[in-house]
């Protein structure tokens, strides 16, 4: 019984000199590790296993306890600095181009997508032209008949010219055939006439006067024939001329003129004919051409606003941010227009955190006043150097002014507190008195706060323990 209660109490020994070892370590461990924030954030834990030296105070500043007067306090760091205002502005295109189809019809092929940067001149989309071919194919079928019309016409052109010129050959040699059988119907009748006056006084017989006036007769109805003959050429030519005083050469390119106009005329419509042909295949030519949408300029790509298969309609199907330049813009007051001159440089801080600031120049300034707000709007083209800025981006435009003011700036180290109970230093006043100082900052460098309110020049910071 005496053996058991023996163990017993050396186990419960033994387990509280493992206890007492671990609270040692852990203590030590804390008390050489743990910072002022985990002190302040664990008040409980800094109790239990915070011990400092014997010859140091406890130096806790918590919520419920003041701090003491053993760390160490330094006034902040005074910057003296242009005086910044700042706006918020939206990235937009320094220069967007809407692109339209200038032939209707359905979306065959989409070459780009948004964001793809392109050249002046590249295909973007393709519209379907087989209705645009088929004319194409018509057309030219048109235009091989119409040459052959053409060449036809003029053919029959020169055929006609060349039958006149025999027409008139053949009216030459009738007039001269006419005038010989007259002669000779003449000389028929006064021999005639005479045998007569023979046969009367008895020295010709009658048979001789009856062949005589067969003869007669033949002369004439020869005469008359080629009458009639000449007649008929002449009914056929337009051989009417103003003037009489024309050489035969002058007088002959009237007749042939005349006498042709017709076929001049066929061949002239031949021709008229085919040249609208001609003209209806470069148009036809043309509107193929514009089933092709090319780049106007070179840029990027920002919005494609229709889908392969679609109908185009009289709406843009594309965007286009010409040479990929991006500008900021935003509204200004009419106060603060006095400070932006044009070329001046301005910084643009983009609401994504990790995306450096970006400097950039005023490019336009705008040309009317808003009469609701009074604002007038400010463009500013940015020097992009990566690809992360996009169109639609928020941030804020930093504009330093020639006044200066003063930046109270201390170290990131010396803040305590959260976003929930507030954040809140350790500032020592004019006359040593230690109090907590709730404040307002913003980030200034990577380790440093610039204070907005709630802390002087005057004012010193607590920023570590003392050693």
């Amino acid at each position: 019984m005496k053996l058991n209660i023996m163990v017993g109490w050396k186990k419960w020994i033994q387990n509280l000199l493992v206890i007492g070892i671990f609270y040692v370590i852990s203590s030590v461990l804390y008390t050489l590790f743990s910072t002022l924030y985990t002190r302040n954030r664990f008040p409980l834990l800094a109790k239990l296993f915070y011990f400092p030296n014997y010859w140091e105070v406890l130096n806790e500043v918590s919520a419920t306890e003041p701090p003491k007067q053993s760390l160490v306090f330094q006034k902040p760091r005074i910057l003296e600095e242009n005086k910044v205002i700042e706006f918020p502005a939206v990235v937009e295109p320094t220069k967007e181009i809407q692109l339209h189809n200038k032939q209707s019809g359905r979306i065959r092929k989409i070459y780009v997508e948004e964001g793809s940067i392109v050249k002046e001149g590249q295909i973007l989309l393709e519209i379907d032209d087989e209705l645009l071919r088929l004319e194409s194919e018509r057309l030219r079928l048109s235009a091989q008949v119409s040459e052959s019309n053409a060449a036809i016409a003029l053919e029959k052109w020169k055929l006609a010219e060349k039958q006149v010129d025999v027409k008139l050959r053949e009216i030459d040699k009738k007039t001269e055939w006419i005038e010989l059988a007259e002669k000779e119907w003449n000389i028929s009748k006064d021999l005639k006439e005479k045998k007569i006056i023979l046969w009367k006084q008895g020295f010709v017989s009658l048979s001789e006067i009856e062949k005589l006036k067969q003869e007669e007769q033949s002369k004439e109805t020869q005469y008359k024939n080629l009458i009639r003959d000449r007649e008929n050429l002449l009914s056929g030519m337009n051989l009417e001329l103003d003037t009489e005083d024309l050489g035969f050469e002058e007088r002959l390119k009237i007749w042939r003129k005349k006498n042709t106009s017709l076929e001049k005329s066929e061949y002239e419509l031949a021709q008229s004919h085919l040249k609208i042909i001609k003209n209806q295949i470069k148009s036809n030519e043309q509107l193929l051409s514009e089933t092709k949408l090319r780049a106007p300029k070179s840029g990027k790509i920002l919005k494609i606003q229709i889908k392969e298969g679609e109908l185009t309609t009289q709406s843009p199907v594309m965007l286009l941010m010409e040479k990929g330049e991006l500008s900021a813009g935003f509204q200004i007051g009419e106060s603060d227009l006095s400070y932006f001159t044009p070329g001046k440089e301005i910084l643009f801080l983009p609401s994504l955190d990790q995306l450096p600031a970006i400097r950039g120049k005023l490019d336009q300034v705008g040309g009317f006043l808003d009469p609701r707000s009074h604002s007038i709007g400010i463009k500013v083209k940015l020097e992009i150097k990566n690809n992360d800025i996009l169109p639609g981006m928020f941030g804020l435009v930093q504009v330093k002014l020639p006044d200066t003011i003063e930046k109270v700036i201390i170290p990131l180290s010396s803040l305590h507190g959260n976003e929930t109970s507030g954040f809140y230093v350790n500032a020592k006043g004019k006359e040593g008195e230690i109090t907590k100082r709730y404040i307002q900052f913003k980030p200034y460098l990577l380790n440093e706060l610039e204070i907005l309110s709630g802390l002087s020049s005057e004012d010193e910071v607590e920023t570590s323990l003392a050693l």
